[in-house]
Formats: C-alpha cells, structure tokens, sequence
C-alpha cells in the first residue's frame, strides 16, 4: 500500500483554477486570494451603553459629594454620537434633574463608553486569507464589510457509476439492478473538504462509452472516481478503457477492503478506479483521495484516534493491509472497541464509529489487546 500512495501523491501536479462566487453561495469554500474590507466599521462614533452623552472636559470635577447638572442629549447603544461630544455616561449612573438635564457624580474620560470609529475594521484592512475555508458566521462578516463576491479555489471532482445494473437513487430496483449510492455518499463527503462534486449519468458496459466519458469527465474536472467495473468480472471494462484514454499508474493494491482499486492519469489528471462496495469505495477515499486532496491544498481535518480495548479477536488476511470497521462504546469507565461484521452488499457498516487499521505483517490481535482506531464520528468518540 505504501508503494501505492507515493505513485498518488507524486504523480500529479496541483491544479489551480478559481472562480468567483457569491458570498451568499460561498460557505464552505476556501479563498483563493485575501479579502479586504470596503469601508471602516462602524464609520464613526458611536455610543456604547444606553445613556447621556456628554464632553468628556465637562465632568472634570465630579464626585460622588460634589455632584455637576449637565444638559446632555440621551442616546442608545449603538447610535451615533452627536456632535461634538464624545463620551457616555450610562443611564444607570445618571440622576434626571429635568428634561435633558442631568446630575452626575464621575468624571469620564475622552471616548469611554463609546465604539470609536474603525474599532472593528477600517477600509482596506484584511478580513480573512488566503486559504481560508468560510463558516456560515464569515458570511456575516463579509456582507457587513460590503464584500458581495468572493474568489475561491475551486476543485472539482467528477462522479460517474458504470454497469447496465446500475439505476439512479430515485428509482425502484428491479432483481439484479443496485441503487447507485457510492456517487452520492463520496459527494456528501466531498462537500464537506470545500470540493464541488460532480455528478454525471451512468455509463453502461461499453468499453468505448467508458474511455469516452473518461475523456470529457477528465477535461471538465480536476479528478475522476468512476465507480465499478474495477475488479475481474467479465463486464468490467473499466480498467481497460482507462489504459485506452490515459496511462494506467496501478491496478490492484495489497488492501482489504479496496484491493481492485486503480489510478490511472488522464489528460493529466488523477483517474481512481472505485470498488464496487461501498466500505471499500470510503477506504480509498480515506487513504487515496482525501490525502491527495489536502496536498491540493483542500482542507480536510485531522485524523482524531482513540485507543480501547477490543472485544474479540481478529483474524488476520496475510499480505494485505486490513481496514475493519468498528464501534466504539464506553463500559463502567473502559473504551471498547468491537469489530462490525463485513458482508459483502451489506449497508451496516454504517453503524460504525471508527475504523481499525492492521499493518500488513503485523501481529494477530486478540480480545484484550489495547488498540488505536480513527474515528469516522468525531461526536460519538470525541
């Protein structure tokens, strides 16, 4: 597997396409460029608490037993001071003597209690960097700034299933037909890295068709996951019409599961053959694509481990790295790690919280034995 990711991660160069978006459309995406503020925040003075504004040289002298009567205009948080004066004395501090006059017992100094003017930001100041994946809360940020338009990196990943039996989510499966669910479930996760996922129709058994649509899918995206026809069946065209259109890089890698899974570089972008089965589509991207992404630049979060006790033991599969889906629970204070059975076509490795890696050539492990997984759900084990 090793051998693997260095071809991955040395074979490609890193693209370098923007767009310019929407601020309203952009969370989630990373900025391609700074940002910089179009005016100053807030754009004068304004007054902090609720209260009275005052001149500031005018309350020199008061005390709590020497009391000084202004004329002072009230104001609000928030509002804009008036002119000529410059600081606020709260409302709850102040004794009303008669209609805008007021008794007062501290001096202020020049600006208390007030929000100067470009105490947030001023005009041309930076708000976020390059690089910067945008939260729904910049979003705010960026309009309050009259930042309408943003320009981000924009990587797109093309999706595209293979196989006669293959039918879209929205339709009924007839005997033998399979809901094509891998697109969607690595698209989900590719929105979340900040990448725009594209979906493209079902290509049917045709080596020709296949090579065809590997062509336009690799000159519109930055990457290519083409799901099925990887493995040894005999309508699985895959892997030859991806040596027919680009330069086949691997086929097969010592990993289970994930072991038909292939590279190939097409107009010089990378090609990933995906496993039919969907814990072996997630176990490429998991140790292929996602660290390919975050070399792009794509910020994709740090692994998080937890360490447990496994319940029962593990057969090894030798010569191959093993990837095991597992549940984490937690029993009178010790973390437990159980193994989730794998059947091929089955779904419920969706109840899993975490995964187990076992290094080829590692030693067998037994129940009992303290091991690391990394979490598939930060709520759950985190």
């Amino acid at each position: 597997m090793a051998d693997a990711k260095k071809i991955v991660f040395s074979s490609f160069q890193t693209p370098d396409t923007r767009v310019r978006i929407p601020v309203a459309d952009s969370c989630g995406r990373v900025l391609a460029e700074p940002v910089y503020s179009k005016w100053t925040n807030p754009p004068l003075l304004l007054s902090g608490p609720d209260g009275i504004a005052v001149k500031s040289e005018a309350t020199t002298g008061a005390g709590e037993k020497s009391g000084i009567e202004l004329d002072a205009p009230r104001v609000n948080t928030g509002m804009p001071m008036p002119d000529g004066y410059d600081a606020v004395i709260p409302i709850e501090e102040v004794i009303e003597v008669s209609e805008n006059k007021y008794q007062i017992h501290a001096p202020v100094s020049p600006l208390q209690n007030t929000i100067p003017c470009g105490e947030d930001i001023g005009m041309d100041d930076m708000v976020m960097d390059a690089g910067h994946q945008i939260i729904p809360f910049d979003i705010g940020a960026l309009l309050s700034y009259g930042i309408t338009d943003v320009l981000v990196t924009s990587w797109r990943v093309g999706l595209v299933a293979t196989g006669d039996e293959i039918i879209s989510p929205y339709e009924t499966p007839k005997p033998g037909q399979i809901v094509d669910s891998n697109s969607y479930m690595i698209a989900g996760f590719l929105k979340q890295y900040g990448v725009v996922p594209v979906l493209y129709p079902v290509i049917p058994d045709d080596p020709a068709t296949i090579s065809r649509e590997l062509q336009k899918i690799s000159t519109e995206c930055d990457m290519v996951l083409i799901f099925g026809g990887s493995s040894a069946g005999s309508k699985d065209h895959t892997v030859d019409a991806m040596e027919q259109c680009g330069t086949l890089l691997f086929h097969g890698v010592a990993m289970v599961p994930a072991k038909p899974v292939t590279l190939a570089r097409i107009n010089g972008k990378p090609a990933f053959g995906m496993p039919g089965p969907s814990i072996a589509s997630l176990t490429v991207l998991r140790e292929f694509i996602s660290p390919l992404l975050s070399q792009w630049g794509v910020p994709i979060p740090p692994d998080l481990y937890v360490d447990g006790e496994l319940t029962e033991a593990v057969a090894s599969v030798d010569g191959v790295d093993m990837f095991l889906m597992v549940k984490v629970h937690t029993d009178h204070g010790k973390t437990l790690i159980t193994p989730v059975p794998r059947i091929f076509g089955h779904m419920m490795g969706v109840r899993a919280d975490a995964v187990l890696h076992k290094k080829r050539g590692s030693d067998k492990l037994v129940k009992g034995q303290e091991v690391e997984v990394r979490a598939m759900r930060r709520e759950t084990i985190g």
